[in-house]
């Protein structure tokens, strides 16, 4: 049974098509900060890519470690779905995982699957996946919805641990 449920309506729904070499994470997050969107979901991402960067799991058995960084060049195509929320707590893990949020910006949650090579990797969306294309005018499409009711926040524990020393990263679901 699910712990918290919360309901929101859909608002607009955002179409973005990107350039050549702009990095999706950025461009996502400028939408966010153009579009003054605190709350909404990710509703898909296709095109392709010449250079991924995913936090993923790296080992495969142990199940506490935090995700490490794999990243990829060459002919990538993409697809993802994801959350938008705020960030609360600024956490910088760079070092660890790739991932680096800021307080009081959006809070991009975002599951990308990429294909390289014959082969299929999923992670979380962070920094430097640049577009790919043979056109000036991209085929990279975003589509994205304001939601509005529901607020998903990013937080960071005050405890660590040895594997999590900036502590460690939760999700608030709160009804508005």
């Amino acid at each position: 049974m699910p712990s918290i449920i919360a309901k929101a309506s859909m608002g607009d729904v955002i179409w973005a098509q990107l350039e050549p070499d702009a990095d999706l994470y950025l461009e996502i997050m400028e939408i966010c900060r153009r579009e003054n969107i605190r709350s909404g979901v990710i509703l898909n991402i296709v095109g392709g890519l010449r250079k991924a960067r995913l936090s993923m799991p790296i080992k495969e058995t142990d199940m506490d470690s935090p995700p490490g960084v794999l990243e990829l060049e060459g002919m990538i195509e993409c697809s993802g779905v994801g959350t938008i929320g705020i960030t609360r707590d600024t956490y910088d893990s760079e070092s660890i995982t790739g991932i680096v949020y800021h307080a009081d910006t959006p809070n991009l949650h975002i599951h990308l699957t990429v294909t390289h090579a014959g082969k299929s990797y999923m992670g979380h969306l962070i920094e430097g996946c640049l577009v790919r294309s043979v056109h000036p005018i991209s085929h990279f499409t975003i589509v994205l919805a304001r939601t509005e009711g529901a607020l998903l926040n990013f937080r960071v524990s005050k405890e660590t641990t040895e594997k999590y020393p900036f502590g460690i990263p939760l999700h608030d679901l709160v009804q508005e």
